[in-house]
């Protein structure tokens, strides 16, 4: 399996969408409303959306903050060798929108939990 498809493999709708609910699993307060959308450059563009203590994900960037980084870098994440707050200062991870919404903290800890791999060492809170 090339390198393109083993990303698809890990970050697609359904791998995404039940990440979140494993993490998010009463932890997602229920006034927090927030589209989060992700691009892996070259690979696709997801919205994760926040509502009501549920969690969907669609495809597209219809959002209110957006988390833009390249492939090597959400494969980083995935594993556990990075997370997000290290990939912003290394410049490979980008975030735009409305980024006042939220604590970036949790944020980038509830983006680094998202991405990454079942069993990776990553932390598990949600915004």
């Amino acid at each position: 399996m090339d390198k393109v498809e083993g990303v698809k493999g890990l970050f697609n709708p359904e791998t995404l969408a039940a990440r979140a609910a494993q993490i998010g699993e009463g932890q997602i307060p229920p006034e927090l409303t927030l589209r989060l959308g992700v691009e892996i450059r070259g690979l696709w563009m997801y919205t994760v959306s926040f509502k009501e203590g549920q969690i969907s994900v669609s495809e597209g960037l219809d959002c209110d903050i957006s988390v833009h980084l390249g492939q090597e870098t959400a494969i980083e994440i995935a594993s556990g060798n990075m997370n997000a707050q290290q990939a912003i200062d290394d410049g490979n991870l980008k975030l735009a929108g409305e980024l006042r919404m939220i604590p970036l903290a949790k944020a980038l800890s509830t983006l680094t939990a998202l991405l990454s791999e079942p069993g990776s060492d990553s932390p598990s809170t949600l915004l």
